[in-house]
């Protein structure tokens, strides 16, 4: 027999049987008291937050005790073995199975914590691989009514996670899902915006960013928010028409992963998450292309016929008017001018040392809007007012419904010579770091 050591070496089943009643106990208890609803007064304007008010309190009084006592306890009085996995082992050194978890092991829709919004399908993949198994029982997870969106869910670490997937890019459609994600979950702390973004190569004072980097919001600007007036655009500024700051738990969070040792623990993450992901989407979908195809232009240097045989309305235009047949065509079919490439040095040094560059993290302002960035010379103007790093379309949207940490992998330079080549790896690169993120996060 199996005893616990210490005064009167009572039996662990005798224990058990204690605990197991008090815990029964406490809930009945609870469930019958009548000062249990003390506080909540019924307010008849105020309805809908009384009825959630006590059914949270239901909840946290009553159901989750008795919840705890069954997951804990559902073979009678057989013990059950711990499971030989280690908890904190990460899914890298494990062979990702995403399999379903059972309705008996499944949590309520009080209990999701955390929350992913995704644009486009490739983003969804790399998020999607990086699940540690997934919530699949339909009687369980209904939507409330009103919420019309559409999720995956799942266990992310030590999370409970849902994934929401976007049905188009933008601020309105990001917009939309957020403020209806409260309806199904209402425990929501950390939404992530997880996917691909445009990337400002070089600002005064900050590293060099290459394709495939990772950039994380210290903040959002809204970019295309203002008036157009002749010969200009106008960014409205005025604290009432901006974004606000995270909230107090992200500024701490952020605080920490800037530091040296933080990084250097989510870097390791995140290659380990992106060989996970390799291993499940095949090499060839994700891989790193060629150190050589990572190329920015000048950015007055246009993306166009530069002969005039092959259109001379391209090639004689003398603002930025170009034909619709560039936007199909890549540089090197319109023979873009090599000598016009910005040269940085950390390209060089991995050109020089024959290696591919690890994938870094930046913390900087993101803009955010409805338009997609294709232009260099707005891209550096933006870029120089409002200190942004990155371009992207879904984060401000989000921003003012949840507490929201943008973090995209950077597949172009948000300029016109933009391809769709490092998509599949900068949507890998900024899953990996949002993974390696959750890991750190502990509310």
């Amino acid at each position: 027999m199996i005893t616990i050591h210490g005064r009167g070496k009572r039996p662990i089943e005798a224990v058990l049987k204690d605990t197991v009643h008090s815990l029964y106990e406490e809930a009945v208890n609870n469930c019958l008291n009548p000062e249990l609803f003390s506080g909540y007064s019924r307010q008849q304007s105020r309805e809908a937050d009384d009825i959630r008010a006590r059914q949270n309190a239901l909840y946290n009084k009553t159901v989750l005790p008795l919840k705890r006592l069954s997951d804990a306890y559902r073979g009678d009085w057989d013990i059950q073995s711990l499971p030989t996995t280690n908890p904190t082992e990460t899914i890298s050194q494990q062979k990702i199975s995403n399999k379903p978890i059972t309705a008996s092991e499944s949590p309520l829709q009080a209990d999701f914590t955390v929350a992913m919004f995704c644009a486009l399908p490739l983003e969804v993949d790399a998020v999607t691989v990086l699940f540690d198994g997934f919530y699949q029982d339909s009687t369980l997870y209904q939507n409330a009514p009103g919420d019309s969106n559409t999720y995956t869910l799942g266990r992310m670490g030590r999370h409970h996670a849902v994934l929401v997937h976007l049905p188009g890019m933008g601020k309105s459609v990001a917009s939309q899902a957020a403020s209806s994600i409260r309806l199904s979950y209402p425990n929501i702390r950390l939404a992530l915006v997880v996917g691909i973004c445009g990337g400002v190569q070089y600002k005064k004072g900050h590293a060099e960013i290459l394709l495939g980097d990772i950039v994380v919001s210290d903040g959002i600007v809204q970019h295309d928010f203002g008036r157009r007036v002749p010969g200009a655009f106008l960014r409205k500024t005025s604290v009432t028409d901006v974004l606000g700051r995270h909230n107090v738990a992200i500024r701490g969070f952020l605080s920490k992963i800037k530091t040296t040792m933080a990084m250097n623990q989510i870097g390791s993450k995140i290659e380990k998450y992106l060989e996970a992901i390799n291993r499940t989407l095949g090499n060839d979908t994700v891989r790193y292309p060629e150190v050589e195809q990572d190329e920015v232009f000048q950015p007055t240097y246009q993306h166009k016929h530069h002969d005039p045989v092959a259109c001379s309305s391209c090639a004689h235009s003398t603002n930025s008017t170009v034909c619709d047949e560039v936007f199909d065509l890549s540089c090197s079919q319109l023979n873009c001018d090599k000598d016009k490439l910005v040269q940085r040095k950390r390209l060089q040094t991995a050109l020089t040392l024959g290696h591919t560059p690890s994938a870094t993290i930046h913390v900087g302002l993101i803009a955010s809007g409805d338009t997609v960035m294709e232009s260099g010379q707005d891209r550096g103007l933006i870029a120089i007012q409002d200190n942004v790093i990155a371009f992207e379309m879904e984060g401000a949207g989000v921003w003012d419904s949840l507490p929201c940490l943008v973090v995209k992998g950077v597949c172009d330079y948000a300029d016109s010579h933009k391809n769709k080549i490092w998509q599949p790896c900068a949507a890998a690169t900024g899953a990996a770091c949002m993974k390696a993120l959750l890991d750190e996060w502990t509310l």
